[in-house]
């Protein structure tokens, strides 16, 4: 999967603006106030047309089933476009619109929200998962009713088994100008580059032939452009596959030159 830390241990939310379910700032939601719990966090953006028609009324039907059973839930709206379409005042709209009496943060940093670096989340409407020991047991897109709802009967049972995650290791080879990412099961892909300044313009992507289709390009870009945009680069997309994963995934709209 190229988003996502499954297996890993959670970390904690660094999200500081929190209204609760009445619409009042209070303290910041944390992870570690709530030990030994089930956890469910549901991103969301308030003009994300997936988010009400399947995130929200999934969250109503969760809170109705297992708020009384000891599973906690938070919402976050991780605005990474769309910024004033999707301010501080759309949690308190959204709360009333699904009934929802939950605290609701507010994480719109640039050039992304810290909830989605720290979860490696692709986009809205995002859920995550921590069962009673800490570890990330979900962290994807859509969350379906009946999975959910298997995910977390399975977590308050103490059946929870996360896989252990694996890190693909990343490689940058300044002089020849790629990234070439090592898969943990088994071989390489490779994305090249052209640097003009302070861009690097995307000119080739390659992933092992016997694999394309299993989303390594995916898994390459993702921790590629990740490195990228801690050395305060841009991109160019050059190559077909690198324009088309960046106008999918708009999350990385901030480093395009």
């Amino acid at each position: 999967m190229p988003y996502g830390i499954l297996g890993q241990v959670a970390p904690e939310l660094a999200v500081t603006d929190w209204i609760d379910g009445e619409g009042q700032p209070r303290v910041p939601w944390q992870l570690a106030d709530r030990p030994d719990t089930v956890r469910v966090i549901y991103c969301f953006q308030a003009w994300c047309p997936g988010c009400h028609s399947s995130g929200f009324p999934t969250l109503q039907a969760l809170t109705r089933e297992y708020t009384d059973r000891g599973v906690q839930f938070a919402v976050i709206q991780t605005v990474f476009e769309g910024h004033d379409a999707n301010g501080e005042a759309q949690r308190r709209v959204m709360q009333r619109r699904y009934g929802l009496v939950l605290p609701f943060g507010q994480d719109d940093a640039y050039p992304r929200p810290a909830t989605m670096t720290a979860y490696r989340t692709g986009g809205t409407p995002w859920w995550i998962v921590i069962d009673r020991q800490g570890r990330v047991i979900y962290n994807d897109f859509h969350w379906r009713l009946a999975l959910a709802c298997r995910t977390l009967d399975a977590a308050l049972e103490g059946k929870s088994k996360p896989p252990q995650m694996r890190e693909d290791t990343l490689v940058h080879d300044e002089a020849g100008q790629r990234f070439v990412l090592k898969f943990h099961d088994g071989g390489e892909g490779e994305l090249v580059y052209r640097r003009d300044g302070q861009v690097l313009e995307l000119v080739h992507t390659e992933v092992p032939a016997d694999r394309r289709g299993q989303g390594l390009g995916a898994r390459l870009l993702e921790r590629a452009l990740e490195a990228i945009e801690a050395q305060g680069l841009k991109v160019r997309p050059v190559c077909g596959y690198t324009r088309h994963y960046l106008q999918r995934y708009q999350r990385w709209a901030p480093l395009l030159a």
